[in-house]
């Protein structure tokens, strides 16, 4: 991009590699700890029947996402929080997003269901193999005290990724335990924001980087 970074973050991302596991035979549960191969087929036990729906094109992936942000912003409000779906601006860019990458077939819109209910939505993209787990809306409130919905919904898009020949299930920047439990690998993922080298903020961002070496 060019100039002179105003802000950088870098937060690691962790990313369970896809090509390996196809390639020792498709058991990616092979590869876990015994205390995450166990929680995962306890919680997929008590949920009982379980079944992946792929939206089915943007109409149904819009409709998809209202139940996500209703079981997400339940989540978030019970911590105090607004979560990701909170102002008018972000509805209406990611319903634009959408309209454009599920034709495309650059978007991965998850139901996960067991016996009829919703266990949890996922909101993912995919590109060239590489598929993003970028939100989740998942039913804490209904889930029972063996029923893990984020560690179930992920472990079925996994299975989902593996049989469609994807290569790297990326679940983006977060040292979450369940991510660190369901990783192979990571790798960093960077924030940057960018501006003109000898602008005022270019110049000021400079002044800052020097007086930190200093």
């Amino acid at each position: 991009a060019g100039g002179v970074a105003l802000r950088w973050q870098e937060r690691m991302a962790p990313r369970l590699g896809l090509e390996p596991i196809r390639a020792a035979g498709g058991d990616w549960l092979a590869g876990r700890s015994g205390n995450s191969r166990y929680q995962i087929r306890r919680s997929n036990r008590a949920y009982g029947a379980l079944r992946l729906h792929r939206a089915d094109g943007a109409e149904q992936a819009l409709a998809f996402l209202e139940a996500l942000i209703r079981l997400h912003e339940a989540t978030w409000r019970a911590r105090g929080k607004p979560g990701a779906f909170a102002t008018p601006f972000l509805r209406c860019f990611h319903e634009a997003l959408i309209r454009r990458a599920a034709p495309r077939g650059e978007l991965d819109m998850l139901r996960i269901e067991a016996d009829g209910k919703d266990v949890g939505y996922l909101y993912n993209f995919r590109m060239r193999g590489h598929v993003h787990a970028y939100q989740s809306g998942l039913d804490h409130a209904g889930a029972g005290p063996h029923q893990k919905p984020g560690l179930t919904c992920h472990a079925l898009a996994i299975e989902h990724a593996l049989a469609r020949g994807d290569s790297v299930y990326d679940f983006l920047a977060g040292a979450d335990r369940y991510k660190r439990s369901l990783a192979s690998a990571e790798l960093p993922l960077i924030w940057a924001e960018m501006v003109p080298r000898w602008s005022a903020l270019g110049v000021a961002a400079r002044l800052r980087g020097l007086l930190r070496r200093s």
